[in-house]
């Protein structure tokens, strides 16, 4: 193997090793695996904010002929971002793991909607793929308000009849959004 070949293959690998580990990073929202404490990275004892943090992305592969797509359900992709939430191990966990799920559901209610609105508006990918910028802004925008009311009106998943409502709300609108779910 000359010099040349074997810099491009340890390159390559490299690149390789370094995709497949921040791949375990995310987690792809799925309707019946539900989050772990092992599925956070970072773990605290007795925290002084919160009993825990989610971070959530939503990601997407549009490009300028995806107005040929009919259906946009695998080109958007809602993630839990293990690297980036912690748990506190001393916490409630059971709740607070219910807590960090209804968020996760709660943000695959927006990804839903805008898979929906890519579908909808998929002509408008012959001039460009801003369109898809502009709509993951708005219904991430979206979801950062409703989590908002969420953590507000269930106390950050503690007020048991309140979690209990959303809960139970969440899934009708995951049941209405069900044609916009990811398939694999």
């Amino acid at each position: 193997m000359t010099r040349k070949s074997l810099f491009v293959f340890l390159l390559l690998a490299g690149a390789a090793t370094s995709f497949a580990q921040t791949a375990n990073d995310y987690l792809l929202w799925n309707a019946t695996r539900r989050l772990r404490v092992d599925d956070f990275a970072m773990k605290t004892k007795q925290s002084e904010t919160t009993s825990s943090f989610g971070q959530f992305t939503v990601d997407y592969e549009v490009g300028g002929f995806s107005f040929f797509t009919r259906n946009f359900n695998q080109k958007v992709h809602n993630y839990f971002l293990r690297n980036a939430s912690w748990i506190d191990t001393t916490s409630n966990l059971l709740q607070t793991l219910r807590y960090q799920q209804t968020l996760f559901d709660l943000c695959e209610i927006y990804t839903r909607q805008f898979r929906r609105a890519l579908r909808e508006n998929r002509k408008q990918f012959l001039k460009g793929t801003d369109i898809a910028k502009a709509l993951n802004s708005q219904y991430m925008s979206e979801f950062a308000k409703r989590r908002v009311a969420y953590d507000g009106e269930t106390r950050f998943g503690t007020d048991g009849t309140a979690q209990k409502q959303w809960e139970a709300q969440i899934q009708k609108e995951l049941a209405a959004l069900d044609a916009n779910a990811y398939e694999k």
